[in-house]
């Protein structure tokens, strides 16, 4: 069964799940962190560029955000949940134009919704097929459409959603679309969320008639309440919240969109940090990692590039007691899962190839291309898988919509010239407060004396303040913070 543990601090909020003791997915969102994907913008034509097909829009968040000329001219139903569509009326257009010519203007208003975050020096993403996710429903205000995820396999059930969907009570003009999670969900269920998406995009509506451009007239849920929403099912044990207000918050949350989920909901409230007691920590530390061990002895290695994350799978230590190509369809088989869940963890998205031990026989890439397609069903993000090759290679995309945990954990590594990586001063200095409580816990001495790198103790002294004091306050001790400039930035030293 599955486990979703929040750990909610005062600089960042952090969501693990786990599954049978393992890892499975784990997010963190620092505070004041720009946060855009999902976001819904009242956004202004800054140009327009037909030699490249796109618009650049001011969203008002410092990056003017790029969007297709042809998604502003079509805004059909957008295909991020890879929908078969049942049902399909006369679309309703937003007021913005749909010719690429004197419509599409500089100054121009128009709803834009964000994809994709920036990610280096581009800009974020957008699309005018605004869409407002629930548990079971993907409602679309401009698209008069109706459909079901492909990810409903079974006919019964489709054609079950079908009849549920066809009776709804949508609002003139507006569609919706299934999620895979709607497969179990009664007309009840499906109803009242349609009736709370529907009422939320007329609050929406009515924000932005009062807003000027650019401006955001909506916020896509924080990652606790976001993961509360996608992955809470039956398949979920419970949910823990180590903090009163995050709990009492979500406890709200839930009471809008599924109240029978608020029995798995508990406060945790013991000593020991919620992500110590369940192990998590240390498994944190492994995301980071290059390499990553097999079962069997073998590994696999992950390696980020600019254009595409390249993993090679290898034997290792593992060489079979039969033949070679025994030993590399074993091996490929474990590494397809594993690459899978390391892929789903990291949070990998864009062009991503795998490079499998050689096989000859053709049965064997068969049934390794099988495992890895079966092991991302529980994918939320939209994948494409292509065929193994006879070499061995995979080539796959999976969506991008948000940065990489190692992204937000880590940064060019000033010592090698941008070689390697080292974590930021911020996550240092979160680190540090972490082992600074069990130090401030275990030891008996009046004053504690860090010695940090001056990066970290400047960050520390200045984003932490409050932080420091309460914790003085707590455990009745003095907090004496030095910087060292011959420390490593990742060094930290307890005197």
């Amino acid at each position: 069964m599955k486990q979703i543990l929040i750990n909610v601090e005062s600089f960042e909020k952090r969501v693990a799940i786990t599954e049978r003791g393992s890892l499975e997915e784990f997010l963190v969102e620092r505070t004041g962190q720009q946060r855009l994907a999902g976001n819904i913008y009242k956004g202004v034509i800054e140009s327009v560029v037909p030699g490249i097909g796109a618009l650049f829009v001011n969203i008002g968040t410092g990056k003017n955000g790029f969007l297709y000329i042809k998604d502003a001219e079509e805004n059909r139903a957008r295909s991020f949940l890879d929908a078969e569509i049942v049902l399909e009326r006369s679309p309703a257009r937003q007021r913005s134009p749909r010719g690429a010519g004197e419509r599409l203007k500089k100054g121009q208003e128009l709803f834009v919704q964000v994809v994709k975050e920036p990610i280096g020096t581009k800009g974020p993403l957008l699309t005018t097929d605004i869409s407002l996710p629930g548990k079971y429903l993907v409602f679309v205000p401009f698209s008069d459409t109706v459909g079901i995820s492909k990810r409903v396999l079974d006919r019964n059930q489709r054609a079950r959603l079908k009849e549920i969907l066809e009776k709804l009570a949508l609002p003139k003009g507006a569609g919706c679309i299934a999620r895979t999670e709607s497969s179990d969900a009664s007309q009840r269920q499906l109803s009242f969320e349609l009736r709370h998406l529907s009422g939320l995009w007329l609050r929406i509506q009515r924000r932005a008639e009062k807003q000027k451009a650019p401006s955001c007239i909506y916020e896509e849920y924080d990652v606790p309440l976001r993961i509360i929403r996608d992955y809470s099912d039956e398949h979920i044990e419970k949910i823990l919240v180590d903090s009163k207000e995050e709990y009492r918050k979500i406890c709200r949350f839930v009471h809008s969109i599924q109240s029978a989920l608020r029995r798995k909901i508990f406060y945790y409230s013991a000593k020991t940090p919620l992500f110590e007691k369940y192990g998590i920590e240390g498994r944190i530390e492994e995301i980071f990692r290059r390499k990553v061990a097999l079962k069997n002895g073998g590994s696999i290695v992950i390696e980020q590039t600019e254009g595409l994350v390249a993993i090679d799978v290898n034997t290792g230590k593992f060489t079979g007691k039969r033949n070679p190509e025994e030993t590399s369809f074993k091996t490929n088989m474990e590494a397809a899962q594993e690459i899978a869940r390391q892929v789903m963890l990291r949070n990998i998205g864009g062009i991503i190839v795998i490079d499998f031990i050689d096989m000859n026989e053709r049965l064997h890439r068969k049934d390794v291309h099988s495992t890895l397609e079966s092991a991302f069903k529980k994918d939320k993000a939209k994948i494409k898988i292509l065929m193994i090759s006879p070499m061995g290679l995979v080539e796959m995309t999976r969506q991008r919509i948000r940065k990489t945990v190692e992204s937000v954990s880590f940064k060019e590594c000033p010592y090698c010239t941008g070689l390697g990586r080292v974590k930021t001063p911020a996550t240092i200095a979160i680190d540090t407060v972490r082992r600074l409580r069990r130090v401030l816990w275990e030891r008996r001495s009046r004053e504690i004396i860090l010695t940090l790198h001056p990066d970290v103790s400047g960050h520390l002294e200045t984003a932490f303040t409050e932080v420091l004091r309460d914790l003085e306050r707590r455990f009745r001790k003095k907090i004496t913070i030095k910087g060292d400039s011959k420390l490593h930035v990742e060094d930290i030293h307890f005197d």
